[in-house]
């Protein structure tokens, strides 16, 4: 797909959306998702309750529970198993950044502060932990065991792609496969499985749910791929944080690597390796504007790009719908997003 045929998908996408939320009721049961994942914090311990009210009323995009509350319409639509599913997914992927943020110390989130700042470290372990009960807790009253077995390998997934790291920019090779592993684990599994659940309890086929499955995980790269894109290019005021705070915590991603192949000056590349072992604040701030002035963020564009049009094309065994086309829309403005 060039270029222009991109920019015409998601001109059109961008336009459809709001209309298409609005007909199948997706803003009213998204508010269901949130009263749904408040409810279950029952907890009288103040610091428990507290940090897990926290983040959950901190929002978000809940675009998972989207995908979800509009996958689940593609077969037999049943409200309650429904929003167990998205509320499990939305509590599994809230645990997963308290305990992100933790590993990463950032002080900020969405505008907010993160649960550690907010409270201590302490309260952050097991605030995670709480919200990742609270998904099991969800997830019993879909009623169906292969729910489980979904979320589960979602979770072990997640945990694996945290803790996993890219070792270096080169080999371009071996940096790549490093880079996507980690993100299939760390981000993708999540709308995987959470797709393939919505897909069983909506009495979905075995076809339908692995092409679920495959629409998932495509999209789920295609957003941290973006998300990655952003953390060079995006807005500080629309991030609700600095850009750069990968390269700063000398966490590889896409962009970077891309970079680091485009003819990077020596100067800048030995600040690859020392930036936690020496590098000054401006010796970051140099390799920062020039990763950012490269053509590695077009790279990596193209790479969302490509991802994207896979998960479109995963749709392809539904017939025609407003539903489908809901889904495809969402799907083009993950990677045209500017937060």
């Amino acid at each position: 797909m060039n270029t222009q045929t991109c920019t015409s998908e998601l001109l059109t996408a961008a336009a459809a959306l709001p209309e298409i939320m609005t007909h199948l009721e997706l803003h009213q049961h998204l508010a269901q998702v949130d009263a749904f994942m408040q409810s279950l914090v029952t907890s009288p311990v103040l610091l428990i309750s507290q940090p897990a009210r926290h983040v959950i009323q901190a929002g978000g995009k809940r675009l998972r529970a989207a995908l979800i509350l509009l996958a689940a319409r593609l077969n037999h639509f049943d409200l309650a198993r429904v929003l167990a599913v998205a509320s499990a997914v939305e509590l599994i992927h809230a645990a997963s950044l308290v305990h992100d943020d933790l590993i990463d110390q950032s002080p900020r989130r969405r505008g907010l502060e993160t649960v550690h700042s907010k409270w201590f470290r302490d309260a952050a372990l097991v605030g995670g932990d709480y919200l990742f009960a609270l998904a099991a807790e969800s997830i019993a009253r879909s009623s169906d065991l292969r729910v489980l077995e979904c979320l589960g390998r979602a979770s072990v997934r997640i945990c694996e792609g945290e803790i996993s790291v890219v070792p270096d920019v080169s080999p371009l090779d071996e940096a790549l496969a490093a880079y996507f592993t980690k993100i299939a684990g760390k981000t993708a599994v999540l709308f995987e499985e959470g797709l393939k659940a919505a897909g069983v309890v909506s009495g979905a086929d075995e076809e339908q749910i692995a092409a679920l499955g495959r629409f998932g995980h495509n999209l789920g790269m295609a957003f941290q791929i973006t998300d990655d894109i952003l953390d060079y290019v995006g807005d500080p005021q629309e991030l609700g944080k600095p850009v750069g705070g990968d390269l700063r915590r000398r966490q590889i991603t896409l962009p970077l690597i891309y970079a680091a192949h485009q003819d990077m000056p020596v100067a800048l590349r030995t600040t690859i390796d020392r930036i936690d072992d020496g590098a000054s604040a401006e010796e970051v701030e140099r390799l920062l504007h020039w990763v950012q002035s490269s053509p590695a963020i077009e790279l990596a564009r193209r790479d969302a790009l490509r991802y994207c049009e896979e998960a479109c094309r995963a749709l392809e065994l539904f017939p025609v719908s407003e539903v489908r086309a809901g889904l495809e829309a969402i799907a083009w403005s993950v990677v045209s997003r500017r937060h």
